[in-house]
């Protein structure tokens, strides 16, 4: 049976609403702080301070996070660590004070991110700036075959479509149905578990990934237990506003390391179907479309190559139809794309499948265009 892997980054969400974009995110975010955050900031990212890329600014401040609490894990050592804070008279407590401090402002920070993309997927919007691609979606699925929608982006763009259009007992999102929960009105929450969710459901052909969350997914401090909710239940509960107080943490891939994050469920769980697509000859797609998509993150980079160094062995190849959906405009904007995936997916100058100029397998019009992919 034919397997498509349909990959999306931000650019799917920028066509919908100029608001998605990175810069204007970040310049949002800048705007809420206070002064004393944007100075903490500031002071953090040093000679590469800017105010266009928020995770830029969050990774500054996790390399401050895991400076203190590697040197932390020495200072608590009670062989070595209490001899060397008494020799030096220093006080452990107040330590674990700061890192507990800068570990909350990350998190605060990355709620006060996916608070300023809630909203913003729209219904009406939808159906008025992607109906080509809407109608792609539909045309795949009643298609036949198993495919599999990985998303990089926080939004929950990609699940509104599915959920509209494909219908919620249509696909799968590895959640299963677990219980009532009192800051969301009493509503259900949903437990992420694969195979349980595989059980009761069964299998489903049309699969989701969040390859790096969701702003309606959040971790339990408590119990580590992962868990969803609504998008109605999100905004009328206003969670963001009560992080703390409940101990629960955004469940999503932001800042720095992220192929290190990407290592930690539930990230790693969508991340090792992602390569199983990619690296293993039983599961491996048949086509690959990606869409909107930077070739910034290395370790989606590095999947892709492999998927497409066994579609050009010497010996029983393995053959892929790839499309590439983006929005650059100008030749330059397009060469210096096309230059970007070549050296991102390690196509050199006499690699076979190296994109050229006017590739047909790069589509310039963006995320409707796919329409093209139905004749």
């Amino acid at each position: 049976m034919p397997r498509t892997v349909v990959l999306a980054g931000n650019g799917l969400s920028v066509a919908l609403n100029l608001d998605f974009a990175l810069p204007n995110i970040t310049r949002r975010f800048f705007d809420r702080l206070k002064e004393e955050h944007k100075a903490f900031i500031e002071h953090f990212m040093g000679d590469h301070y800017n105010q266009l890329d928020f995770e830029e600014s969050i990774a500054s401040i996790e390399q401050a996070y895991d400076s203190l609490e590697y040197y932390n894990k020495f200072i608590s050592n009670q062989a070595y660590g209490t001899r060397f804070s008494q020799a030096y008279g220093l006080n452990v407590e107040e330590l674990q004070k700061h890192i507990e401090a800068i570990k909350n402002v990350i998190h605060e920070y990355t709620a006060s991110i996916l608070d300023l993309i809630d909203g913003n997927v729209q219904k009406a919007e939808i159906e008025e700036r992607l109906s080509g691609f809407v109608s792609w979606i539909n045309f795949l699925s009643e298609k036949g075959g198993e495919i599999d929608f990985f998303t990089l982006n926080f939004d929950l763009l990609m699940e509104t479509i599915l959920l509209e259009n494909i219908g919620t007992d249509n696909f799968t999102d590895f959640h299963y149905r677990g219980d009532r929960w009192s800051p969301i009105d009493n509503k259900n929450r949903y437990y992420f578990n694969p195979d349980r969710s595989v059980q009761i459901a069964g299998h489903r052909p049309i699969r989701l990934h969040h390859l790096h969350g969701s702003l309606s997914s959040f971790k339990h401090l408590d119990d580590g237990r992962l868990f969803k909710i609504t998008t109605e239940s999100l905004r009328s509960s206003k969670l963001y506003d009560n992080l703390f107080d409940l101990n629960i943490i955004p469940s999503i891939v932001t800042g720095g390391g992220k192929s290190v994050k990407v290592q930690q469920a539930p990230f790693s769980f969508y991340y090792n179907e992602f390569k199983k697509t990619m690296f293993i000859e039983e599961e491996l797609c048949d086509e690959l479309i990606i869409i909107g998509y930077s070739f910034r993150d290395d370790h989606i980079n590095d999947a892709i190559n492999e998927r497409l160094q066994l579609s050009r062995r010497r010996e029983n190849p393995l053959p892929l139809k790839i499309t590439i959906v983006d929005y650059a405009t100008t030749d330059d904007q397009k060469s210096e794309f096309i230059a970007r995936i070549n050296q991102s997916l390690q196509l050199g100058t006499r690699t076979k499948g190296r994109f050229v100029e006017n590739d047909d397998r790069i589509l310039f019009n963006g995320a409707n265009s796919v329409t093209e992919l139905m004749e």
